[in-house]
């Protein structure tokens, strides 16, 4: 154990070598760790000093992600399900071809551990999912970065669910993979300033900085990181988030992409101190490009603000740990893997064109929606968007039209005529149209703004971006956990 704590300190957290294996060429770039990932001064217009490397990006998107049911046992073979073994590649095959980013992204809501010793740590507060102690094999993770998989999320309220211990299990699992494989990791570390970290990628010459902070499970401050003590920095705590996102702005890149899981479960639309703090804050003050938001297991809306996208919520990806959602509704009932595709024009990074993919089976084995079933998720998706528009802040839901193969499609104007990838996917699109009447009620019935299992709507949070927040109130009963 205290190799492993050793290694971790040295590789762990947002930390990467300068000198690891880059294994081959998956895409368009091979990625590379960057020189340095020391925090400087922050770079004008989000353009690195150099100013060469690639002029075409894409990003792929996933949410929550775990292998294992709660306090369940670890097996590189695969997941168990009695005496049933289902192998990690054959819960992402559905989605495997989907992968073809020059970046991946996934949140890691789990320790990562190949040992079956670990104790769970006993947590306080008032977050349901207290009992629920998340683990999965290394051999799974290695699955996802085979996969595609380089951008990973460490900060949610499963971080710290085998306590120091499990965060160092977690960090020197990532370290050891990354390097086999280059991959930036964020969110925990051995100390706060390792928590709050960022990391770095380098794509041909292109730097990728990558920041993440989450909720710390039932507020526990015995899991928030210190000078001498693992954890992870605190969403909920303002001063930390400021720290994280300044921290990341500051980072030389030309390209920054930033984490945040947080939200009230079940909620399809963000509270005010989502708007608050993502899109006023760090999009429009801190001019991060790509904001990415995770934890209340159903999608929300896309905006762009400004040159800066931010996806609300992503829902699940894949956890064995998490409830079965068909039951829920088309506005709550899917995943939403998103595939963003970015150009350099005149030395900004734009986003140019997206693609929004509905998932079904997140919990065992996420794969599309039928096309006719996707569309309808695409219209939601459209539903909570609008409630996004807001012209004085320069802020716009994002719109995407259904396409044949159960996507959804945003083009922004002069996409097609980019050529290339973008130009391709862009030449024939057209604008979301309105849906039927008939659909559309459907739509708005399912996406009511309430929680889940009947109980009355919840008053719709007015939060002060300075104020402290306890743990989530929303009530999931005895059911399995999110």
């Amino acid at each position: 154990m205290a190799g492993r704590r050793h290694l971790a300190s040295l590789l762990g957290g947002a930390a990467l070598l300068a000198a690891l294996l880059t294994g081959g060429a998956l895409y368009g770039a091979a990625p590379k760790p960057c020189e340095s990932n020391e925090v400087t001064a922050s770079i004008s217009d989000g353009v690195a000093s150099g100013g060469a490397g690639l002029d075409r990006m894409t990003i792929v998107l996933a949410g929550d992600a775990g292998f294992n049911a709660s306090d369940a046992q670890v097996d590189a073979k695969g997941w168990h399900k009695g005496r049933q073994v289902t192998p990690f590649a054959d819960m992402t095959s559905g989605i495997a071809k989907d992968i073809d980013g020059d970046l991946a992204f996934v949140n890691l809501e789990t320790v990562v551990t190949d040992r079956n010793d670990l104790k769970p740590e006993r947590k306080s507060g008032g977050d349901k999912d207290a009992p629920f102690h998340f683990r999965s094999h290394p051999a799974a993770v290695k699955n996802l970065i085979g996969l595609g998989f380089n951008l990973f999320s460490l900060a949610n309220n499963h971080a710290s669910d085998y306590g120091a211990a499990g965060i160092e299990e977690t960090l020197y699992h990532l370290a050891v993979a990354n390097t086999e494989r280059p991959v930036a990791f964020a969110g925990i570390g051995a100390s706060f300033e390792e928590a709050i970290k960022p990391a770095c990628l380098d794509l041909s010459g292109t730097r990728i900085g990558f920041d993440a902070i989450g909720i710390i499970s039932g507020d526990d401050q015995r899991f928030r990181a210190t000078d001498k003590s693992a954890g992870q920095a605190s969403y909920r705590n303002r001063p930390d988030f400021e720290a994280v996102v300044s921290k990341l702005a500051a980072l030389p890149a030309d390209y920054r992409i930033l984490s945040i899981h947080y939200g009230l479960e079940g909620r399809v639309v963000p509270d005010d101190r989502q708007l608050a703090e993502w899109r006023d804050y760090a999009a429009g003050e801190k001019g991060i490009d790509l904001i990415v938001g995770h934890h209340p297991h159903v999608a929300q809306g896309v905006e762009l603000d400004g040159k800066s996208l931010i996806f609300y919520g992503l829902g699940n990806f894949l956890h064995p740990g998490t409830t079965e959602m068909s039951r829920f509704g088309p506005c709550r009932d899917y995943g939403l893997m998103a595939k963003i595709y970015v150009a350099r024009i005149d030395g900004v990074w734009r986003v140019m064109a997206i693609e929004a993919i509905p998932l079904t089976n997140t919990q065992t084995h996420p794969e599309r929606f039928a096309p006719k079933e996707a569309e309808l998720r695409i219209e939601a998706l459209n539903h909570l968007a609008a409630r996004l528009d807001d012209p004085a802040k320069g802020a716009k839901g994002v719109r995407f039209t259904p396409q044949s193969d159960g996507s959804g499609l945003y083009c922004a104007e002069g996409a097609a005529a980019l050529g290339g990838k973008i130009g391709a996917l862009c030449k024939d699109w057209l604008p979301a149209a309105e849906p039927m009447k008939p659909v559309a009620d459907k739509i708005e019935k399912a996406c009511a703004d309430k929680p889940f299992y009947g109980q009355p709507a919840m008053t719709k949070r007015r939060a002060s971006p300075r104020r402290d927040f306890g743990p989530s109130p929303f009530p999931f009963g005895g059911l399995r956990p999110f």
